[in-house]
């Protein structure tokens, strides 16, 4: 494999790193997938017009308009009404809160009971702090038609914009080049304009100091947020030495040290590594078009799949910008099939897999151990999603219907046309599946709390009769289907009650809440109408 260095000249805050390369992976690392990965149309090219490229890996999504929790409440935009619902997840107390017009998107500040609100029909942000017996408003001026709202692990700042993957039919255009900080702290909230590179796709936070990094079509652009005044034009660190490259090809990852930028092209065999402090910037050839890139938490590492060539790629990121030869270890998994990954939060484990074709295996590498073994493990049906508790211990693969098999039993049949998933027991490799009545929509791991870690997964029924979110005790993998009356569209952990809020589809607006050790349900109806419980 060959390496080349390029040095870029690049007007750049300065700051000290520390020597912490740690790395922690959540549910909202990958955005809609990771941060700053490929655009949507790029990832769901037609590789048959494009005959070099590789087939697209399936990612999980996430929905950006899923109600939010804080501590104690969950939140829902009531868009018609020009309000914000509060639920209190263990009174199941209710209350409209009016902010700006036509509320859509809603974030929350970590470990308090504040809550964000873009309001997109007068261009602001409502700023909503709630306590038992009141709840405040605060509305700052925003950039027209943003539909992106990240909050920084401090609490203390925001960032909203324009993002073009995450506008409806019929939205507005917003600015491509022009964002909203918004500083949380103290009694009255303040916004500023800021000018980042062109079409801004994700935001990544420094996990310590007030830097945010913005990727962009022109490269990453680095904002020092206790610096940042009324206008500033931020610096772009450019991701390419080829200024024509095509921005829709890459998948961009940034770890939360702020280091690198990891670049992965869609249509060329090689990887990209930029030092966003100084420019550098390191292209590797690769045996082939990687599939997918993953960062390893705390060990300044990354996988990369090659699925075409069967190969896995270890990076050391700082190596490869050392011109280290020994920087890309090369490890053959040929018989896993392998096209994707997805790395445990404690960086200790991966599991290989392929959304592609018709395999039906799972492979579970080590990434602790110097060589960096694997074994395979069959799985009972096609594979269509991976992912890995917050202990690591834990995978949840996904599965979809599958057409019948000519001269197959009646039990494979059966076990064919069923929807459902599997659990996986990463230490002992132990296997379950589990059959349902309908595809599963999404899915919540939650830990904590002194109860064994629980998973919640989404099984709507397209017909509108049996509805259930089934509720797995990750200790026993025992799962037990809870019936809901209206189709369920995404979930939320409300931490101190210890219930997951399930958001349903109906006319007047029902939220249910299962408590997360006992199961039991308690259901509300009727906030979009008038915020009262029916």
């Amino acid at each position: 494999m060959k390496t080349s260095t390029v040095w870029f000249m690049a007007l750049v805050f300065l700051w000290g790193c520390g020597a912490d390369e740690s790395w922690s992976s959540g549910a909202a690392d990958k955005d809609p997938g990771y941060p700053g990965g490929p655009t949507e149309d790029a990832l769901y090219m037609d590789s048959a017009s494009s005959p070099d490229i590789p087939a697209a890996e399936q990612e999980l999504e996430f929905d950006f308009k899923a109600p939010q929790a804080s501590q104690n409440y969950v939140y829902i935009a009531a868009t018609e009404r020009d309000s914000l619902v509060r639920i209190d997840a263990r009174t199941l107390d209710i209350r409209l809160i009016p902010v700006g017009g036509r509320p859509t998107r809603v974030a929350t500040l970590p470990g308090t009971d504040v809550a964000l609100v873009i309001n997109s029909g007068t261009s602001d942000v409502s700023v909503v702090t709630s306590t038992a017996t009141s709840d405040s408003v605060k509305t700052v001026d925003v950039v027209p038609h943003v539909n992106r709202i990240v909050v920084a692990p401090s609490g203390r700042y925001a960032i909203v914009y324009y993002d073009r993957s995450a506008a409806e039919p019929t939205d507005p255009v917003g600015d491509f080049q022009t964002l909203s900080v918004l500083d949380i702290q103290g009694d009255s909230p303040k916004s500023i304009r800021v000018s980042v590179g062109f079409r801004p796709s994700s935001v990544v936070f420094h996990e310590t100091l007030p830097v945010a990094y913005i990727v962009t079509d022109d490269g990453v652009s680095i904002l020092d947020l206790d610096k940042a005044e009324e206008g500033t034009i931020t610096p772009v660190v450019p991701l390419s030495d080829d200024a024509m490259e095509d921005p829709s090809l890459r998948e961009v990852l940034i770890p939360p040290t702020g280091t690198y930028a990891l670049v992965r092209s869609l249509g060329r065999a090689d990887l990209t590594v930029v030092d966003l402090a100084s420019g550098q910037l390191s292209r590797t050839a690769l045996d082939g078009i990687p599939t997918d890139v993953d960062l390893i938490p705390h060990q300044n590492k990354a996988l990369l799949i090659l699925r075409e060539q069967a190969l896995a790629c270890i990076v050391d990121l700082e190596g490869l910008l050392a011109l280290d030869s020994d920087a890309v270890k090369v490890l053959t998994i040929e018989g896993t099939g392998a096209g994707a990954a997805v790395v445990s939060p404690t960086g200790e484990r991966a599991v290989l897999y392929t959304t592609t074709g018709t395999v039906k295996s799972v492979a579970v590498m080590d990434l602790a151990g110097e060589d960096y073994s694997w074994e395979v493990f069959p799985v009972q049906k096609n594979v269509k999603g991976v992912d890995i508790s917050f202990g690591g211990s834990r995978a949840l693969v996904l599965h979809e219907r599958e057409g019948a098999s000519p001269g197959a039993s009646g039990v494979d049949q059966t076990i064919a046309q069923s929807h459902g998933f599997s659990l996986f027991d990463l230490d002992s490799g132990f296997r379950k599946l589990i059959m349902t009545d309908n595809h599963w929509s999404s899915h919540l791991f939650v830990a904590g709390q002194g109860q064994e870690d629980r998973l919640f997964v989404l099984t709507p029924d397209p017909k509108e009769i049996n509805h259930f979110v089934q509720v797995v005790d990750l200790s026993t993998f025992i799962s037990e289907p809870v019936r809901l009356s209206s189709q369920p569209t995404s979930m939320v952990h409300v931490p101190v009650s210890g219930k997951v809020a399930v958001a349903q589809d109906h006319d007047n607006g029902r939220i249910s809440f299962v408590d997360v050790v006992t199961g039991q349900v308690y259901s509300v109806t009727g906030y979009e109408l008038n915020g009262l419980i029916q």
